[in-house]
């Protein structure tokens, strides 16, 4: 969980790091790595079942009145304050406070449910309670009411709105960067990135990939050519960082096993069609000057960039493999998949920035309506910034 949202039990099995899958990875064994297209998100209600707000045993918690021993007949008031009432999608710090005079017995409730227990559940007539919420995927609203009610009967009522507003952004499933659309078929995408050194104490058992490609941004995108390189948490450690190619859905991740990247190196992707039709996707690793390339309808493996051309480690071949080119070009940080669809747990990995891309579109620049953001259920995972002052260039921030 992150940051002071303990309360969030409900969606524990969504953040939850999941120990089949990391030693599957550490055994190379159990289904293929697949990237693949981008995946709407899921948006499931948010419910938060904050037992603090409840018959909480915690100290200044909101809890059950008790009888007072001289009963007052006079008319309740009632009054509830939520500071602040209206959040961004990136969440905060929200302050609830209730209070009555003349009542001997109150009760708070929320559509939809907000807190753990019944709804509405009894609460302390007097109390406060300051809770942090999470970044959001969508936006989201509750209204909340706390009825104070004296030893006749009679009750006061005070109702506020608790608002987080929806992202300024598309949120996928399992992609979070940059899609840019085409009416003409992209022919050429590149972009540098850093590999980032992933918090695996905060993500014991969690991955993330980081690549470039072309096409999978949509329905009528085409199938999505792509190389970058996958980092692994597994067991508290980053274990491995493959570089790979993907074509989607064709065939799943084909990592390059002579290239041995680290995190820190310095990464150059590109996937371009070249003049007889054929396409190369190339993973440069500036740092240690050895790239992967794989050309359809040849070969993949490795090369030294000071003797380019000849075959460091010739690793496969891809006779029968072939791209009909795509019409979104995409920088992309991945919530990746097994083959058999289900999706890793997300790793910190911090702040990661793209920088110099380029195109064979004319005239472009990233916008903010290209934006894509990662959402797992209600739960924002990572958001994209801005574009840097180049218009060629952004960055992603784990939120998870």
């Amino acid at each position: 969980m992150r940051r002071e949202v303990a309360a969030f039990v409900a969606l524990a099995g969504l953040l939850a790091c999941a120990p089949a899958w990391a030693s599957s990875v550490a055994g190379n064994a159990g289904s293929a790595v697949r990237h693949g297209a981008r995946l709407p998100a899921a948006h499931s209600r948010l419910r938060l079942p904050l037992g603090s707000l409840g018959l909480s045993s915690s100290p200044g918690g909101i809890r059950e009145a008790g009888l007072t021993a001289a009963v007052s007949l006079a008319r309740p008031k009632a009054r509830l304050s939520i500071t602040h009432g209206s959040l961004s999608y990136r969440g905060g710090r929200v302050k609830f406070a209730i209070s009555a005079s003349n009542a001997t017995r109150c009760a708070l409730s929320s559509k939809p449910r907000f807190f753990a227990g019944p709804n509405p559940q009894r609460v302390k007539c007097r109390g406060k309670q300051t809770l942090t919420l999470p970044a959001v995927a969508v936006g989201l609203h509750w209204s909340f009411t706390f009825t104070a009610r004296n030893a006749a009967g009679q009750a006061a009522v005070a109702k506020r709105k608790l608002v987080l507003a929806k992202p300024p952004f598309a949120v996928s499933r399992n992609w979070s960067g940059y899609v840019v659309p085409s009416s003409s078929l992209v022919t050429t995408v590149s972009g540098r990135f850093t590999v980032p050194t992933l918090n695996c104490t905060h993500t014991t058992n969690a991955g993330e990939s980081m690549w470039v490609g072309i096409g999978g941004g949509g329905d009528s995108a085409g199938d999505l050519l792509q190389t970058g390189v996958r980092s692994d948490c597994i067991g508290g450690v980053q274990d491995n960082n493959p570089g790979w190619w993907e074509e989607f859905p064709a065939l799943p991740e084909k990592d390059f096993s002579s290239l041995s990247v680290a995190a820190g190196d310095s990464m150059q992707a590109t996937v371009a069609r070249n003049l007889d039709g054929s396409w190369t996707s190339r993973l440069d690793d500036l740092t240690k000057g050895i790239s992967g390339v794989m050309t359809t309808g040849g070969d993949y493996g490795t090369m030294l960039d000071s003797n380019w051309g000849v075959w460091l480690t010739e690793e496969g071949v891809t006779p029968a493999f072939s791209y009909a080119g795509g019409y979104t070009a995409e920088w992309i940080v991945e919530d990746f998949a097994f083959s058999a669809g289900s999706f890793v747990p997300l790793a910190d990995f911090g702040r990661a920035a793209f920088t110099g891309l380029t195109t064979s579109l004319p005239s472009w620049a990233l916008t903010q309506a290209e934006q894509v953001g990662l959402g797992a259920g209600p739960l924002l995972l990572a958001e994209p910034s801005g574009p840097d002052s180049s218009g060629r260039g952004f960055s992603v921030t784990y939120i998870g």
